[in-house]
């Protein structure tokens, strides 16, 4: 096995020499250096998320004393990053993406638009392979799936999608996060990866030991390692960094390639967090300097002149909120003046910066109240659309590898090759929509662009392919119900003809039955 590069710029990058099997010393490597210098900082992404602020070591900084009451140190945290994500997330994210696989049926294949007697608008299409990849999202529940997926981009820059078998055979998806996936390229202009290594660990109570596992994944198979620590010599929390693997097992896998898919929220693997964390650090810190303040106007001084308390003055000045004034004497309370609107100013300014620079808009501006047009709308999230159509396009490019990988059982449950090209991948935006306007719209296209594409410009309708058969059923019901010379309707019309010719009975010259004794004699 090659010797361990060191991540320079977050990633691994090894040259292979070929080796059957993972070097159990190279993965100790690849762990040490993951635990100590990468998963800290993803890890930090989200605590921020939590809303587990750099304020909360104000305390520890001040050194305190918790019952002094004239040392406020109040931590107020505000939940600029939680609330930017949320509102990221649920822009991009909330209608379902939707996966479209469409071909013909075999014998049409071969066709061209201009062949000579053939429609290909009405040629109809195999849906084997989307009826399959239908069974797979909603068994695996992929609408939470990849909502969380997303999320977990957004917030730490990466996110992981590992693809497995389960013991009955079926096709399983599960989101493994960046602190416990290892990726390791064959060289960093290529990015063409060799191995994904997932790492996971397990404590036994009973036995007072900890397991530390990885699974190695390569093309066609998975090694797995593992290392025990003994809890009671080195404490139930042992790092993993520290932990010796040993293989174990390989294990064979049905993938023609490396099941596991990676979503970049861009091509620097940022966090959405991370060009405002100082913004919202100083907004906390003024913020709370701000309530120390006040608290400490409450508890003021109250200075005396001209005067002497002694302390059974002060207990009824406690306890009855009363002071005798002597001659020429005075009580004021000795307070500081807090400069409120430099202040305000301050924290305006950053509020409107932290918007600017996450490209999120603030809900709460009154400037977003009203009835708007659509059109007002989208140039109110002009911004937002901007960094969702880069997070659009990472996805929809995990996602075709995400096919890629599901190839297989596909090729095995259906007899199809997958061709990427026939698979699209539609996303809708969850924002809110004049519907006037977009019937408007869709009317006066009628006619001048496909019935598919015009059902997906309408925001209530989440399968254009499924509505369309819906209605073509509907037609197709009406069009029989008008048709005098159908079935149903001749029969219906000799049924009739036989009662007003006082035929009595059940019998019907198209049901096949028989006359009944009521019948009349021949």
């Amino acid at each position: 096995m090659a010797t361990l590069n060191r991540p320079v710029d977050r990633e691994f990058n090894t040259e292979a020499d070929g080796s059957e099997r993972f070097s159990a010393s190279f993965l100790n490597d690849l762990v040490e250096t993951h635990s100590t210098k990468i998963a800290p900082r993803l890890r930090h992404w989200q605590k921020l998320y939590e809303g587990k602020h750099k304020i909360e070591k104000k305390n520890n900084n001040k050194g305190k004393k918790e019952d002094s009451p004239l040392e406020p140190n109040n931590v107020v945290i505000n939940d600029f990053f939680g609330q930017i994500i949320d509102n990221t997330v649920g822009y991009f994210l909330g209608n379902p993406v939707i996966m479209n696989y469409t071909e013909p049926v075999e014998e049409y294949r071969d066709l061209e638009p201009n062949d000579v007697g053939v429609d290909l608008s009405e040629v109809s299409e195999d849906t084997a392979v989307q009826d399959w990849l239908d069974d797979m999202l909603a068994d695996n529940d992929m609408a939470d799936t990849m909502i969380e997926w997303g999320k977990e981009a957004m917030i730490k820059g990466l996110s992981h999608l590992l693809v497995y078998q389960d013991e009955f055979s079926n096709t399983k998806v599960m989101r493994v996060s960046p602190e416990d996936m290892i990726l390791v390229y064959k060289n960093s202009s290529t990015h063409e990866l060799q191995y994904a290594i997932r790492l996971y660990d397990i404590d036994t109570e009973d036995t007072k030991r900890v397991k530390h596992y990885a699974e190695v994944y390569s093309v066609g198979k998975m090694e797995l390692f593992v290392s025990t620590d003994d809890m009671a010599a080195q404490g139930k929390d042992k790092s993993r960094q520290f932990a010796a693997y040993e293989f174990v097992e390989d294990r064979p896998i049905i993938y023609d390639r490396i099941p596991v898919v990676t979503m970049y929220n861009n091509e620097e693997k940022m966090s959405d967090l991370e060009k405002i964390e100082s913004l919202v650090n100083d907004y906390d810190k003024v913020l709370s300097d701000m309530s120390d303040e006040f608290s400490v106007f409450r508890n003021a001084y109250l200075v005396l002149k001209n005067m002497v308390v002694d302390e059974r003055g002060k207990r009824q000045l406690k306890e009855e909120a009363i002071l005798e004034l002597m001659e020429n004497g005075d009580a004021f309370f000795l307070t500081k003046q807090i400069q409120t609107d430099a202040l305000e100013n301050h924290l305006n300014r950053l509020e409107e910066n932290i918007y600017k620079f996450s490209q999120v808009p603030n809900l709460s501006d009154e400037n977003f109240a009203g009835n708007l047009s659509g059109v007002a709308i989208r140039f109110k999230l002009f911004g937002l659309e901007t960094k969702c159509i880069i997070k659009e396009r990472k996805m929809e490019k995990a996602l075709k590898d995400f096919m890629r990988v599901l190839s297989v059982p596909i090729a095995v449950a259906t007899g199809h090759v997958v061709q990427i090209a026939n698979l699209k991948i539609e996303f809708s935006r969850n924002v809110p929509n004049n519907l006037t306007e977009i019937v408007d719209t869709v009317a006066k296209l009628e006619g001048k662009v496909d019935r598919e594409t015009l059902l997906s410009l309408l925001p209530f309708v989440d399968n254009p392919k499924e509505v369309i058969e819906k209605m073509e059923a509907d037609a197709e019901a009406e069009r029989a119900t008008r048709d005098p010379y159908s079935e149903a309707n001749v029969a219906a019309d000799m049924g009739v003809l036989f009662n007003q010719s006082g035929v009595r009975g059940s019998y019907n010259p198209f049901n096949g039955n028989t006359p009944t004794d009521d019948s009349p004699e021949a």
